[in-house]
């Protein structure tokens, strides 16, 4: 192992490379002089001083090289730079490129995973300036891109607790690991202690936190956070105001969505297709889709190009307007703009269809939804057979349900439950019982809107069947099902008013 000293030359040791290669150039000049003597030493006087005289500048360049190709040689030699860095080391400094060097190796092996570049570093820990915050960085970038944002806060902790100041890049890289996670919480505590440590937060470091509460829409600490960011003399950027609008959009609260917009342009920022986006979105959750199609128009006017979610959010709204004729309008003006509808877009329109009832219609997009070589989903079946239940069309529910299943799309609890609705309203109550049985089969446990079905079904059953539906009710209570007010409606058609209120009483009395 080096000692980090150089060793010593004992006699009959080999010449070290530069003086080797001093000799080399030497030999070289020698021979030039033989030449010379052997070619010209017969030539005219007049000749011979022309000769003389090239071979003088020959030589001496020659000479001047050899000089100076030693002299580099020796500076590059492990002697030369060992001697430097014990210099620098008895300065109490780093050895010339050590820290870039080690970061260098970091950043290399971070593509082999977080371990690796765990290992790697902790080699260095016990050596004095090896590292620096960049060093610690990488590590905590690893397990960030990871996921492990709890493993990325440890190794902050522990560069703190070292010495090294944690960077701003360091609670950036930590607060989107946490935003990733879904963490709001952890991601404020983060923010927080980057406050305490005298760390001044960029906007990028506010907006991840602004973000990640307006993913769940609690508008209310993001705005709080977006609040104190100003307060701090940190100005919002879009992406901090198109958090707060979705916030709001996600609780539908349109006017507060629209607000901050207003607050957006006042402050010279130029709204992007995002936060068009984010306001069509609160209008459709809040059910106004003449608010959604004028943001979607300002969108147009501005010259803005819609993407695919601008698309889908107001014919998203178009779907909960029950507006089929306005939803099958944007999806045309989306495929003139060049833009390819998604799964979300046909779920949209087959939605709308549901909501009026329109069998043949939904039927007609999911064919077109398939024929563009997209794979509907639970919600998109789900939303064709509601459609069909609503016509009153069993056969053709059942012949989606079946397609479905043959697709290899897992049906969920909505999709049993829409299915079992036409049947219901007929009195098949066998159907609906079968149906909840293949339920259970899949794994998945029935669900309030099942058994209203069951009950439903047996009521309107002839004969009606009095004892399964009891048998259902208190199977549902057995199970922890709450007893509200549309399993009490069932359970009145199935077996009378007083029956129903009897048994009801006697489950709750058993509680």
């Amino acid at each position: 192992m080096s000692t980090g000293k150089p060793e010593n030359v004992t006699p009959g040791a080999p010449p070290k490379k530069w003086a080797r290669h001093l000799l080399v150039l030497l030999g070289i000049v020698l021979l030039v002089f033989v030449f010379d003597s052997l070619v010209f030493g017969s030539v005219p006087l007049s000749l011979k001083q022309f000769q003389w005289s090239a071979c003088d500048l020959v030589i001496s360049f020659l000479l001047g090289a050899c000089a100076l190709q030693a002299y580099l040689l020796k500076r590059k030699s492990p002697e030369a730079r060992t001697e430097k860095e014990e210099k620098e080391n008895g300065n109490g400094k780093p050895p010339a490129k050590t820290m870039s060097n080690i970061n260098r190796e970091l950043d290399r092996v971070s593509q082999q995973g977080a371990k690796q570049v765990e290992a790697v570093l902790r080699k260095f820990e016990g050596v004095p300036g090896a590292l620096d915050a960049l060093s610690y960085n990488l590590v905590i970038r690893a397990h960030a891109k990871e996921g492990n944002h709890k493993r990325a806060g440890e190794w902050i902790m522990r560069m703190e607790e070292r010495g090294i100041k944690a960077t701003v890049c360091s609670y950036n890289t930590q607060l989107d690991a946490c935003a990733k996670a879904q963490n709001a919480e952890a991601c404020e505590r983060w923010l927080q202690r980057m406050l305490d440590q005298d760390l001044q937060p960029n906007v990028i470091s506010f907006a991840t936190v602004i973000h990640v509460f307006a993913r769940r829409g609690d508008a209310e600490r993001a705005r709080r956070w977006q609040q104190r960011m100003v307060a701090m003399g940190v100005e919002p950027d879009t992406v901090s105001y198109n958090s707060l609008i979705h916030a709001c959009g996600v609780k539908g609260n349109l006017e507060e969505a629209e607000a901050w917009m207003e607050e957006m342009q006042q402050k010279g920022l130029e709204p992007s297709v995002t936060t068009f986006g984010a306001l069509i979105d609160a209008a459709a959750k809040a059910g106004d889709l003449d608010k959604a199609e004028l943001w979607m128009r300002d969108m147009l006017r501005r010259g803005i190009e819609p993407s695919v979610v601008s698309f889908g959010a107001v014919m998203n709204a178009c779907a909960k307007a029950s507006s089929l004729e306005r939803a099958e309008f944007w999806h045309q003006e989306m495929i003139e703009a060049k833009v390819k509808p998604n799964v979300r877009c046909y779920g949209a329109i087959i939605n709308a269809c549901a909501k009026v009832g329109q069998a043949e219609r939904a039927e007609k997009w999911l064919l077109q939804l398939e024929a563009s070589g997209l794979r509907g989903d639970a919600i998109v079946y789900s939303s064709v057979i509601d459609a069909c239940g609503k016509a009153g069309d069993c056969e053709k529910a059942l012949e989606v349900f079946k397609r479905m299943r043959s697709r290899g799309v897992s049906p969920h609890g909505v999709t049993y439950a829409s299915l079992a609705k036409p049947f219901a309203y007929r009195g098949h109550w066998e159907v609906v019982e079968e149906l909840g049985a293949n339920m259970q089969e899949q794994g998945l446990a029935p669900n309030e809107y099942l058994v209203y079905m069951q009950l439903l079904a047996y009521g309107l059953a002839k004969p009606r069947q009095d004892a399964r539906a009891e048998t259902c009710f208190r199977q549902a209570k057995k199970e922890g099902m709450v007893l509200n007010k549309h399993l009490f409606t069932g359970l009145q058609k199935a077996v009378g008013r007083t029956r129903a209120k009897e048994l009801l009483e006697e489950l709750q009395g058993h509680a």
